[in-house]
Formats: structure tokens, sequence, C-alpha cells
């Protein structure tokens, strides 16, 4: 595997240099360059928006002093410029130590050397911009033409190819190439002066071959689909019901409910119910929920590509892992950066993450996962009497400091003594965080993800989420009536 020319300059001469220029003067350091093409497609009832393509090459050079850091952004890759500015993240270290109250050394980590390389079945850089181009017309085409209550659209396409080398004071080096697709299709229809919105997208680490699959295929279909739909869905009766929730939602809820409030900078920041629940019992024993972002998912649930939440290492070079949060119900782990594994006095565990190069890393999820049971959704409908089954996730908020959370669900169904009825619309679920987890009393029995941009602190990553189906006793339920 060939490192990309720009990136050479990271040679074992300048790494040595680096390394004479912070002894004795700081903890440590690292470094994140990275050249990174692509393309961003958008259009807007028929109509082009943006057409653009780029190529960005930056690095990010942090260091480390006894509880301190310090972060430069360099655009220019010359020897000289990188020694210049190595030597100014000392000083910003220095003087961020001298500032900060809470003192505390980072904790070793194991080398990491490896060149990483996903082989993609169709490279996007053999396919021309115009197929790209032709993909999102035939997209906006289809969801035109649906109907005419059809009143806009609007398609996204988005793929990049990312040539990353991360080094750090350790001795870890490590030079990786992955490309990654996404798009996303978003339709709005009116009828009576109401207006609704579907809304579908597919994301993956891989290549063109991701816009050949099924799912691809039918997103403008089915986000023109559920528009026309709602238009004659009724809104529900507010009350409290057994709900059962689609594996999207279930991972929304996974992720926005729950998951936050394991990352460990908010533990840390008294911003989280789960501080000091390690070992805790705080679901019942059919409760498994990991995050597990290794690349490999994708084939076994039948992908020609990886889900678009994997990640071959973090943005500190922590190898991606598979991190168990609850265990039968008991409350096992916290989601870890370098810092706060270090101020916890525990081994980071890959979590991590920045939007970019030129971003400081943060805890974040990667592909949050309940795990199933042996329930089938046909079963659950049946053994319910009064009931609501929510599909998908439309909007919400969620506070990690007390559990409060409140979803809006893109499509509901009442269900009446065991018989799924009619189509709801804007149905909103409230409640709990650790309530919800305790009040699940049925599981099912496959797997499903969901693919997206989770945003904190400003910056978005790529996440996935999902679950089976499951069913939740006791929740509030509301709508516009």
């Amino acid at each position: 595997m060939e490192v990309n020319e720009d990136l050479k300059i990271f040679d074992e001469k300048l790494i040595d240099k680096f390394n004479s220029l912070s002894h004795n003067k700081i903890d440590y350091w690292d470094i994140r360059a990275g050249i990174s093409t692509g393309n961003s497609i958008e259009f807007t009832d028929k109509k082009s928006k943006e057409i653009s393509s780029y190529e960005v090459i930056k690095c990010g050079i942090r260091t480390f002093f006894n509880g301190g850091w310090g972060f430069v952004v360099v655009e220019d890759l010359s020897r000289n410029s990188l020694i210049n500015k190595f030597q100014k993240a000392i000083k910003l270290a220095q003087l961020s130590e001298s500032l900060c109250n809470y003192k505390f050394k980072i904790k070793a980590s194991d080398v990491v050397i490896k060149n990483f390389e996903l082989k993609n079945k169709v490279p996007l850089e053999n396919v021309d911009i115009t197929e790209k181009i032709n993909l999102v017309k035939e997209h906006e085409k289809i969801a035109n033409n649906f109907s005419p209550n059809i009143k806009n659209t609007l398609t996204l396409y988005y793929d990049g190819i990312g040539n990353n080398l991360f080094l750090n004071s350790y001795g870890s080096r490590i030079y990786q190439k992955l490309s990654l697709l996404r798009v996303f299709s978003s339709v709005y229809a009116q009828k009576n002066g109401i207006i609704q919105r579907g809304v579908n997208s597919i994301g993956g680490i891989g290549g063109f071959e991701i816009t050949k699959t099924n799912k691809a295929k039918e997103i403008s279909f089915l986000s023109a689909k559920e528009a026309i739909n709602l238009l004659e869905a009724k809104s529900p009766i507010g009350g409290t019901f057994t709900l059962i929730m689609d594996p999207k939602l279930t991972g929304t809820f996974i992720h926005e409910a729950f998951g936050h409030a394991c990352e460990a900078d908010l533990v840390l920041n008294k911003e989280s119910i789960l501080e000091g629940k390690i070992g805790e019992k705080l679901a019942n024993e059919d409760i498994t929920i990991m995050d597990d972002p290794r690349f490999g998912k994708g084939p076994k649930f039948g992908l020609p590509y990886e889900l678009y939440g994997s990640y071959f290492i973090d943005d500190e070079g922590i190898p991606a892992q598979k991190t168990i949060i609850i265990e039968n119900g008991v409350f096992k782990n916290y989601l870890h950066n370098r810092e706060t594994a270090s101020r916890m006095n525990l081994d980071p565990n890959g979590h991590g993450r920045a939007s970019s190069n030129i971003n400081k890393p943060q805890v974040r999820m990667g592909i949050t996962i309940l795990e199933p049971n042996d329930w089938k959704v046909e079963e659950m409908i049946e053994d319910t009497k009064n009931g609501v089954l929510c599909e998908d996730f439309q909007y919400g908020y969620t506070d990690p400091t007390t559990g409060n959370f409140q979803f809006k669900a893109r499509l509901s169904y009442k269900i009446e003594n065991g018989v799924k009825k009619e189509l709801m619309r804007d149905v909103s679920l409230s409640g709990m965080t650790l309530e919800v987890l305790n009040n699940i009393d049925a599981i099912g029995n496959e797997i499903n993800f969901s693919d997206g941009m989770c945003g904190k602190g400003g910056q978005s990553v790529r996440v996935c989420d999902g679950g089976p189906y499951i069913r939740v006793k006791k929740i509030l339920v509301g709508g516009l009536r």
C-alpha cells in the first residue's frame, strides 16, 4: 500500500525532530494529517443547487502536558511549517497547564504500526461525476413523479476518499485509506392545508456499489410514499400506552436517550445520570447494550459495504473495539477517549472521535446496539391490547443530566386487541431513560441499523445505531388531539 506523496513529509527524520523538541517539555503529542477528496451534489425540485468537487490537505498537531492541551492546525505541510507549528503547540500545552486546575497524566497505550486499506468493489475514483449527477437526477425524478401532491424534493449525494496518517509520541504509525458515500432524500407533500415529510437515507464505508443496493434504489420512492401516506393519517389521542419501537426508533433511543449519558466526558462534568453507577443494575436482565464500531458488520448483514459508523482506529490512534455498556441489565462501562480514561485510571476504549483532522477529538459513539432476544414483532403486536407501534425518528430532545427524553416518531400505528390499525401522524413519546430500560418487556429477534450524523460540541461524526423491535410498558404518548 503506497503512502500518499504529500504525507511522505512525515518521515523518521521529522518524527525524531518532534521527539527532540518535545523532550522534557511535554508528556505526549499526536499528529493527524490527511488528504481528502470527494464530491457533493444537491438537487431540489429536479434543479441543481450544488455540484462541487473538493480536495483538502490539512493537519492537526496536539500536545499535552500535565492536564493541559495544545492544539494547532497546519495547512502548509512543509518541513519548516510543521516544525514551527509543533513548537507553537508545545507552548500552548505549557500555557494551558499553567491555567488548568485539574492535573493528570495521559495513560500510555499500546503502539500500533499498521497500514490499513478497505478495498471497494466499485472505487469512487473510477466513477465519473456525470454518473453521480445522473443518480441524483433519477432520485429526484422518482420522488417528483410519485404524486401530484408532492410539492418539494431534496436529494443530497456526498462521497469522499480519505488518505490519513496518525503519529504519536509513543511510536504509533498508522496510515489508512477509506472511502465513504451517503445519499439522502427528503420529500414534502401537501393536501388540504396539511404538509407532511418523508425522509430516507443510505450511507456506508465503501465505493459506488453502495448506490446499487435495493435500499439505495428505493430511498426516494420510500420518502415520497411516506409523505403521501401521512397526509391521510390521523393524530392520536394522548395518554399512557404500551409502545412498540421499530429497530430505527430503538436505535435512536439507545443512542440519544441512553448513549450520550454513557460518554465519560459528560460523566466527569457531572452532566450524566450514570455518574457513579458502574456495577449497578439499571435494566431488566434481558437488556444488553454495546458500542462496537469494528469493521465486519456489513457483510454479516449481507451488505456489500461496511456500516457508516465503522472505523479501524479512533482519532486518537486507539483501535476500534467492542465496549459492553450494559450486560444482562448491569451497567459495565463508560465510553472513553484518552483524557477521560486517564482521569478515571482506565484504558481508553476507542471512542475519541473528531469530525476532521483539524478538530479536537471528543468522546463519541460509533455503532450503538441493543442486542436481540427471541420475540417476533408479530407476536408483540398480537400480545398487545392497547398500544402504539412507532417507526423511525423525526426529531427529539434528550437531557443526559436528568434522563428525560421527548421524541417524535415518523410513522405510527394504533394497536387494538392485538391488531395493527390505522396509520397515525405527529405522534410524540416521552419518558425517563432508566424507567424505559426497566419497562422493556419484549425484545425482537432481528437487528437493523440506521445511519446518520451525530452532533456534539460543534462537530458532527458519522454513526450507526440499531437493535430489534422492542416493547415498552407505560410510556406517555401525545399527539395534536
